[in-house]
């Protein structure tokens, strides 16, 4: 089963840190996907993230990587983005709940020097 999550936000033009959790079901030894993006008012893409995992998940392995994929909601469905996507799969036979934290860096300006960044933990119910 490929667990599927979309976020897409409008960007602030404030330089903070923010912080969110979230969940997800994923089904023991399957990978599940998770991909986010972010996009303008004006459904242009915000450009690259700036990704580091900060807590690693004890019972199955992550993998990230920035990649380009198309919308599939409006009001930018059809248009294409720079996203990241995260993939999980838990241990062979692991069931119960796994944890892990990345810091994510939304790029503010188009020069992409400037970063609002937020800190996303994530907990993932295997069963």
């Amino acid at each position: 089963m490929r667990l599927f999550f979309a976020a897409a936000a409008l960007l602030s033009l404030v330089n903070v840190v923010h912080a969110e959790d979230l969940a997800f079901d994923v089904r023991s030894g399957q990978t599940g996907v998770k991909e986010m993006y972010i996009y303008m008012g004006n459904c242009v893409s915000a450009g690259q993230f700036r990704t580091k995992v900060l807590k690693e998940p004890a019972h199955g392995t992550l993998v990230v990587r920035r990649e380009t994929f198309i919308a599939n909601e409006p009001p930018c469905q059809g248009r294409k983005f720079v996203g990241t996507k995260f993939y999980y799969t838990s241990a062979k036979g692991f069931r119960g709940t796994d944890h892990l934290s990345v810091n994510l860096g939304y790029p503010i300006d188009s020069s992409e020097l400037q970063y609002s960044y937020t800190t996303y933990d994530v907990t993932l119910n295997v069963r």
